[in-house]
């Protein structure tokens, strides 16, 4: 915006206002998307960078037969499948439209005919006083469907109309739909998931499901529920499943974050060989503020805490205490006297907050030399089978013995896929690196087909790819282009370098499998170290029988 003055010597001067075009463009701009960033804060639906979409070919990161949500919903190759989605939201409707009828009948032949009447009349008092729809009686005091359809599908569409602001803000880029079509996309997607979720709990078919016998599309559809460009939020399923569910029915019904469990442990492939539940346990209240399926995944996975104990509390060790007593007199102006307790207690308290401020790169650093599998087994570490009763990632590192334990992992045609978008949610808006750290340092124990064939024999991977170079082959590409932070696995990466550092673990590794990695070989030396001792004992013998005169 400019201001210009005009003037002729004898009036006073004007100022003409003149607006600048570009100027006002760009105003108008900030005013309308600053207050609505999507770049940061609660959004948790993003595209993931094209650059990371040209790795696959496929993209591991585009849905291949079904779109959920808006990124994918004008893609005209996926159109097929929307007969799909409303055959599934059919099933839905028509079981609770059901379920309504069910309950009035039952009422009706208990003889409850006058207080069912009573509240049917206070119903539509209240009902027409918020201009809601009916449920009306046939003359066998039947529910009559298409009503009942009608209203449940009103009581659907206003409660998610009352949360689409806050869905809106769940996507990274503004959703070009109108309400109409954008509230009506939401609750079709919900309603597929949530029929989804229920074939895979109680194995129970719409008439007709064309997912009968064609396993090929049932596996794809439940690989592209797990894509992140391929989501809704997870307040939209729990509204929809609320609705769905009455309150008499939940006692029956597992809650939604159970039923989800089961499209893990069930029907998809079985890359964790842990119970879905034992993992949800760990877990149960970060699960219950998940974003999204994928997100309740990368919760449920999520390994404990590798934090060293003793930083970890150190907001409430002796030291810390004394630290803030210091504080606290230096603040107020009283004389502080430093004894040696003190100064050991402050040099304690800012040595833990140092190593807090590690920088990253010398993280990286250390993690640079990691040997692969096959080296460190050289070198004395042993590879050993870890639990399968908690995580995967659950990865332990016992020191003292030089032994890497880490949880069995099933490798399938899927996992890559899995993996990625598990990676692509953590690095764009979780904050959680537990999954990239994981591959990165399993990309550092396997660089050829060797790493694998080792880990393999422990039982730590079990390979259905094919061959192990594939194996090799997909954790070395996983990483391209990922920051795993450098803090999880961090302290078991300074032990396993020290180990291998020290070179008496070499030698006792080299002479353990040079010469005592058959029972043949043992017995050989153990002869050969016969010989030597009874060859050293005549010699010592045949000195003495010199050197010792005989007796007369």
């Amino acid at each position: 915006m400019q201001s210009k003055e005009i003037g002729d010597g004898r009036s006073s001067m004007m100022s003409i206002r003149i607006e600048n075009p570009i100027a006002n463009s760009i105003k108008e701009k900030l005013e309308i998307s600053a207050p609505h960033s999507r770049i940061s804060g609660g959004c948790s639906i993003h595209r993931v960078p094209e650059k990371y979409h040209k790795m696959t070919d496929p993209s591991a990161y585009q849905p291949q037969v079904i779109s959920i949500g808006p990124y994918h919903h004008a893609n005209q190759r996926l159109k097929a499948t929307e007969d799909l989605k409303l055959l599934y939201a059919h099933k839905l409707l028509t079981r609770k439209a059901r379920g309504e009828e069910f309950k009035l009948y039952a009422r009706i032949i208990e003889g409850e005919e006058e207080e069912e009447e009573e509240e049917e009349e206070e119903e539509e008092e209240e009902e027409e006083d918020h201009g809601t729809r009916t449920i009306n009686l046939d003359s066998a005091g039947s529910l009559v469907a298409t009503e009942a359809w009608f209203t449940i599908v009103e009581e659907c569409v206003s409660s998610i109309t009352k949360i689409e602001t806050e869905i809106r803000e769940c996507y990274s880029e503004s959703v070009d739909l109108s309400s109409t079509d954008f509230v009506e996309m939401m609750l079709i997607d919900g309603l597929f998931i949530i029929g989804m979720l229920i074939r895979s709990t109680s194995g129970s078919y719409v008439a007709d499901d064309p997912l009968v016998g064609n396993d090929w599309l049932l596996s794809t559809v439940q690989q592209d529920l797990l894509l992140l460009e391929n989501q809704i939020p997870l307040s939209v399923l729990q509204c929809l499943f609320n609705i769905i569910f009455s309150a008499e029915e939940c006692p029956r019904l597992m809650p939604l974050k159970k039923v989800i469990i089961n499209i893990f442990t069930r029907n998809l492939p079985r890359m964790f060989p842990t119970d879905g539940m034992t993992l949800l346990e760990a877990h149960p209240n970060e699960c219950e503020h998940s974003k999204h399926i994928l997100d309740f995944l990368i919760i449920l996975i999520r390994p404990p805490d590798h934090t060293d104990s003793a930083l970890h509390n150190s907001s409430s060790s002796p030291s810390s205490r004394k630290t803030v007593q210091i504080l606290t007199e230096i603040r107020t102006n009283r004389v502080v006297k430093f004894t040696i307790t003190r100064c050991s207690s402050l040099k304690l308290f800012v040595k833990s907050k140092i190593m807090k401020l590690k920088p990253a790169y010398l993280a990286d650093k250390e993690r640079d030399l990691i040997p692969s599998a096959t080296e460190l087994s050289r070198a004395g570490i042993r590879f050993k089978k870890g639990s399968a009763e908690g995580s995967f990632l659950d990865i332990k590192y016992h020191s003292g013995r030089g032994i890497l334990e880490i949880p069995p992992l099933c490798i399938y045609d899927e996992t890559d896929q899995l993996f990625r978008n598990l990676i692509a949610c953590e690095q764009i808006y979780s904050g959680r690196h537990h999954m990239s750290s994981y591959v990165t340092l399993m990309d550092f124990l396997i660089n050829s087909a060797e790493d694998v064939k080792l880990l393999r024999k422990q039982g730590i991977i079990t390979n259905y790819l094919g061959c192990d170079e594939d194996v090799s082959n997909m954790f070395n590409k996983l990483c391209v282009g990922i920051s795993d932070k450098g803090d999880y696995y961090s302290r078991h990466i300074k032990g396993i370098n020290k180990f291998y550092k020290k070179r008496r673990h070499i030698w006792k590794a080299t002479l353990k499998r040079e010469y005592f990695n058959n029972p043949w070989a043992i017995v050989s030396v153990f002869a050969a170290t016969l010989l030597i001792l009874l060859t050293i004992i005549s010699t010592i013998f045949a000195i003495l029988s010199f050197l010792v005169p005989k007796s007369g």
